[in-house]
């Protein structure tokens, strides 16, 4: 699984298909504040990134793809306050 929760944050590791967009929000969903990492995050089908953009969670780290952080460039930075 390309994703992974740890006590504080969503963890985007790898590759992450278009099969893990449902499980994805799922989980965003569960999260009070959700943060997420996306520093090991390599590639992303778009509907990885359209999910994570219209939750608009924190994001933590910056994703080697050019084309993820662009499009993940506009969301909160960090941790959100409790």
């Amino acid at each position: 699984m390309p994703f992974a929760l740890t006590d504080d944050c969503l963890l985007l590791t790898g590759h992450c298909p278009i099969e893990e967009s449902e499980p994805l929000l799922d989980a965003l969903r569960g999260m009070a504040d959700p943060v997420v990492d996306v520093a090991g995050l390599d590639r992303a089908h778009t509907a990885i990134l359209q999910v994570l953009m219209a939750v608009a969670p924190a994001i933590r780290g910056r994703p080697a793809n050019p084309v993820a952080a662009a499009c993940l460039g506009s969301l909160p930075r960090g941790e959100r306050a409790g």
